[in-house]
């Protein structure tokens, strides 16, 4: 599966596949808490998930705010994995300079990865090093000297860091309260060099 794969930036017609693959992946997350408390913290990251998807959302209902976020910006970028002729998306992940994943950063050292997922059916083929690769590549482009991420997934955690090379360099809370503290883990922060 592997060599059919083929990874290009977002385009028209890509926005509904790309929401679909990005929501379903958030299930995913839930591995990152003890199955006791999986429904309080699924809850709060389908609260998330429903900001993003709002009309202001960066990915908006459906995914009709994609382009307007990540296409045709100089800072920011969408890659997405496809399969097939003609071509289905199975996978997507976003780059931008800076970390902050809402503020524009164009003289930002960093490039930093958001929105990453890939179709559960197309897991385990070398289709999310394929889409790092990609923002790797454009980070270098955008003359980025590291890269960075965010995440709470155990299993992403563990490719990034065992496939791609990330180092864990720092952690913050998303939940304040103390019982949260107790049962969710931190969000960790990943950063890699690519000079």
């Amino acid at each position: 599966m592997k060599s059919d794969i083929t990874i290009r930036k977002l385009r028209t017609g890509d926005e509904a596949d790309v929401c679909r693959i990005w929501v379903n992946g958030l299930s995913q997350s839930k591995l990152a808490v003890y199955w006791l408390f999986r429904p309080w913290f699924m809850k709060k990251m389908n609260a998330m998930r429903d900001v993003s998807l709002s009309e202001a959302g960066d990915i908006g209902p459906n995914g009709k705010n994609l382009l307007q976020t990540y296409g045709g910006m100089d800072d920011r970028c969408m890659f997405v994995a496809c399969l097939g002729s003609p071509q289905v998306v199975v996978g997507c992940c976003a780059v931008k300079k800076g970390m902050d994943e809402t503020k524009p950063e164009p003289e930002s050292p960093i490039g930093s990865i958001w929105r990453m997922s890939v179709d559960e059916n197309c897991r385990g083929h070398g289709t999310a090093t394929e889409l790092m690769a990609a923002c790797e590549n454009w980070s270098r482009e955008a003359d980025c000297t590291k890269m960075g991420l965010y995440t709470i997934n155990p299993v992403a955690a563990n490719f990034y860091v065992k496939r791609m090379g990330y180092k864990t360099v720092d952690h913050f809370h998303v939940f304040n309260s103390a019982i949260a503290k107790l049962v969710v883990p931190p969000v960790h922060k990943y950063e890699k060099a690519i000079s």
